[in-house]
Parts: structure tokens; sequence; C-alpha cells
């Protein structure tokens, strides 16, 4: 057999190592960790929510508004689906500020059995994001979660619908996101849920006001809604 020669074979080793490396993801201001430590009451949802991470917790919830607002509006739920929950929810955030958030939790303590992860909504609303670095900035936490926490089983979810229909700007921005969520998933460590129409009137475009009377935020019923939706797979880790 004809061995290859030192050059052939540093070649051959620099692309085995380039067809195993993971593709680099754009950057982006979507993609560019950064915090919100100017305004108090973040900086101090911080500190509670990084003095619970240094216990152990089964299950976590990451997000905005959205997510948040179990501990606002619907801790007993949260607790009656869930138990016991690190709820990284924080209104207001868009995908850089969980990249910068979750870079600081110290992941092996936490040891998570299942993350919950819908992020994005604050993209659109807020600037406007191109879907792209938007579903780039997702990208890059279910990557960096997956590194963190390899034994983990990571729920993404669609972002929920907002505005009233179709017609409505910031709902086109994430549906373009979310046409592109299958990309990330595996359905072996990584599995997409989308429960749009559980919100969405019969048209299965119209909001339903009764669950999202802001057309945005889940009330009580709402997240009442979605723990039904999610919680038996989720708890169950898909088994």
């Amino acid at each position: 057999m004809r061995l290859l020669s030192p050059l052939a074979m540093a070649a051959f080793l620099l692309l085995l190592g380039c067809a195993s490396a993971p593709t680099p993801i754009p950057e982006s201001r979507a993609t560019t960790p950064a915090s919100r430590l100017d305004q108090g009451w973040w900086k101090a949802r911080l500190a509670e929510k990084e003095k619970e991470a240094s216990t152990q917790h089964d299950t976590v919830f990451i997000g905005d508004s959205i997510t948040h607002n179990w501990d606002r509006i619907a801790p007993d739920l949260q607790k009656q689906y869930f138990g016991d929950v690190l709820n990284l929810g924080f209104s207001g955030d868009k995908t850089q500020e969980v990249l910068w958030r979750i870079a600081r939790i110290d992941w092996k303590t936490v040891a998570p059995k299942r993350i919950m992860l819908m992020i994005g909504t604050n993209n659109a609303g807020g600037h406007r994001e191109a879907p792209e670095n938007t579903f780039n900035g997702i990208k890059a936490i279910v990557r960096n979660l997956r590194q963190a926490c390899p034994d983990a089983k990571i729920t993404l979810l669609a972002i929920f619908p907002r505005g009233l229909n179709g017609k409505d700007p910031l709902r086109q921005l994430n549906n373009a996101v979310n046409a592109r969520l299958p990309e990330l998933a595996d359905e072996e460590h990584i599995y997409l849920r989308d429960i749009t129409s559980y919100y969405l009137l019969p048209d299965n475009d119209t909001l339903n006001k009764a669950l999202l009377p802001d057309l945005l935020h889940p009330n009580k019923e709402g997240h009442r809604l979605w723990a039904a939706a999610i919680s038996r797979d989720f708890l169950n880790d898909y088994q």
C-alpha cells in the first residue's frame, strides 16, 4: 500500500477536521452577545436567577417576556404542570441577550434534563431584524446549549403568533424565522414544537384575543393551553 507523503497527510487531516467542524454562524447584531445591565430590574432578575442556577434543576425555560410570564401570571400552573423550573425568561430579551446570559450559567451545576426555548419575537419587534439574522441567533443559542448540556433534551418552540392576522408585518417576520427552525431539530436531542394553531381562530390566521388579549402575550388561560399542549412529551423526554 502506498503511503501518503507528509504534505498529503497534513492536507488530508486538515480536510477531515474541516468536515467535522460546525459551520460558522454569520455575525450580526442578533448573534453578538449583549447585556441590559443598565436596566435595574433586568440586573436584579439576573442576580436572582443566577443565584437559583447555583443548584441543580431538571427543567429550564429560556426566553423573553412570554416565558418570563410563567413567573408573573401563572406560577401555579408552572408548578402544577412542570414542577421545579429554573425560569430564565426575561421580558424584552432578544437572541443576543439570551446568548449573553446563558454564557454566564454554570451548566454543569444546573445539569438540566430538559430545556424549553422560545426566543425571537423581540428581534422582530425591537429592530425589525432580518429573519435570517434572528434565525442565526437562535441557531447560536441552540448550538451553545447543546455543547454546554449534551445530556439535555432541548424543546425549541416556534415563535408564537403576534398581531391580529397574517397581514401584520411582525407576524410575517416571525413566520419567516419559524420556517427555518426545522433545520435545527433532529428529534433526538432537539425537538421542534409548533403550537401556533392553538392561538388562532378557526380561519387559522386571526389571533384569538381571548388567549392573547394584547396580540402578543398569552394570558393565564393561554399559558394553561401551552402547558397542556407541551408538558406530557416534554416531561417524558419524548420517550
